[in-house]
C-alpha cells in the first residue's frame, strides 16, 4: 500500500508552525537577542533528544512511555556518581542505563508480546522507582565541562543549537543512509509485508526501543548539565510532551512514516511555545492547553493530507480505466 504523504511532505507542518512561532515572539518580545536564543535552545535540546528516539519506535507502529523515567534514572545516576567516582564512569553508567532500559522494553514487546502502551507504562513505574532510591531529593554534583558544553554558548551561539543541528545530522543519517532506518519505516508500514521480505521484525523492534533509551539518557545527562543537579521528579513533563513533539514533527502515529528533523522542529516549537507565553505576559500553564491543541490541529492536518493524498491514485486508476 502507498503511502498518501512523504515523510518531507508532513514535515513542512513542524518547520511552518516553528517559522510562525519564531515571528510571533520576536513581534512580542521585540528582538531576538542572544540570551533569548539561550533560553530557547536549551529548552528545545533535551526534549528534541528524547523526541528523536521516541521518533524510531512510533516508526515501528509502537510507543515508549518509559522516556521521563528514564531520563530522570539517568539524571540522578550521573548526579550521584559523579560526586565520589569518575565524570565519564558516571555519563557510561547513565548511557548503559538508558541501553539497558531500552532493551528491557523491546524483549517485553517482543516476547511477551504486551501491548506497548502497558509495557513501557509498567517499566515506567519501575525506572522512577529506582531513581528514586538512588536519589530522593534534589542534589548531586555535577561535572563543570557537562554544564559548559550544554548551558554554555560561544560567539553568542548556544552550544544547545550546535547540538540540536548535529542531532538533526545523526537523525537524518540513521534513517534515510541505513539499512536499519529501510526497515524500521517498512516495519512500521506493513509488518506483515516486512516479515515476507525477509526483515528481522523482532530485532529491528529492539534496535528502536534501544534508540530511545539511549536518546532518553541522552537527554538525562544534558538536563543535569542544563540544572546542574540531579533531580528525581525532572522526566515528568518529557513523557507526553515527547510525544506531542514526535506528532507535531509530522511521524504518523500509525508508523512507517516520519523524520528526525520533523521531531526536533516538533520539540522547537513546543519550546518557541513557553517563550511566547512567556513574553506575553501568560502564565506558562497555558502551555498545557496550547500545546493539547496544536496536537490535536496537527493530527487533523496529517489526516487531511493522507485523505488527498489516498484520492490521487484512486483518481488516476479511474482515469487510466476510462481510457
Amino acid at each position: 500500500m502507498t503511502r498518501p504523504t512523504t515523510p518531507w511532505q508532513r514535515s513542512f507542518t513542524p518547520f511552518g508552525l516553528a517559522l510562525l512561532l519564531f515571528i510571533v515572539y520576536v513581534l512580542k518580545s521585540g528582538g531576538f537577542t542572544s540570551i533569548a536564543a539561550l533560553g530557547i535552545f536549551n529548552d528545545a535540546l533535551p526534549l528534541a533528544l528524547a523526541a528523536v528516539g521516541e521518533t524510531f519506535v512510533v516508526l515501528t507502529n509502537g510507543i515508549d512511555l518509559s522516556v521521563g523515567s528514564v531520563i530522570t534514572l539517568s539524571n540522578v545516576t550521573v548526579a550521584t556518581l559523579a560526586q565520589g567516582h569518575s565524570s565519564v564512569l558516571a555519563i557510561a553508567a547513565a548511557l548503559a542505563i538508558g541501553a539497558g532500559a531500552g532493551v528491557l522494553n523491546g524483549l517485553i514487546v517482543n516476547y511477551v508480546r504486551l501491548a506497548p502502551l502497558i509495557a513501557t507504562l509498567a517499566t515506567s513505574s519501575i525506572f522512577l522507582g529506582i531513581a528514586l532510591f538512588i536519589l530522593p531529593n534534589p542534589g548531586g554534583v555535577i561535572p563543570t565541562w557537562l554544564s559548559t558544553w550544554t548551558s554554555g554558548s560561544t560567539h553568542s551561539i548556544p552550544y544547545a543549537a550546535i547540538w540540536l543541528l548535529v542531532l538533526l545530522a545523526i537523525g537524518w543519517g540513521l534513517l534515510n543512509r541505513t539499512t536499519f532506518g529501510v526497515k524500521v519505516r517498512a516495519l512500521g508500514g506493513n509488518e506483515a509485508a516486512s516479515w515476507s521480505a525477509g526483515i528481522r521484525v523482532n530485532r529491528m523492534r529492539l534496535l528502536a526501543y534501544l534508540a530511545s533509551g539511549l536518546a532518553a539518557s541522552f537527554a538525562g545527562i544534558v538536563l543535569a548539565g542544563l540544572t546542574q543537579s540531579g533531580d528525581p521528579t525532572i522526566g515528568n513533563v518529557y513523557v507526553l510532551n515527547t510525544i506531542a513533539a514526535v506528532v507535531v514533527g509530522g511521524t504518523s502515529l500509525a508508523g512507517g512514516v516520519g523524520t528526525a528533523a520533523g521531531s526536533v522542529l516538533g520539540a522547537l516549537s513546543l519550546s518557541l511555545i513557553s517563550a511566547v507565553l512567556l513574553v506575553s505576559g501568560l502564565s506558562t500553564n497555558y502551555q498545557y492547553v496550547v500545546t493539547g491543541a496544536i496536537v490535536i490541529g496537527a493530527l487533523l492536518v496529517h489526516a487531511a493530507h493522507d485523505r488527498i493524498g489516498s484520492r490521487a491514485p484512486r483518481a488516476r486508476a479511474v482515469t487510466a480505466a476510462e481510457t
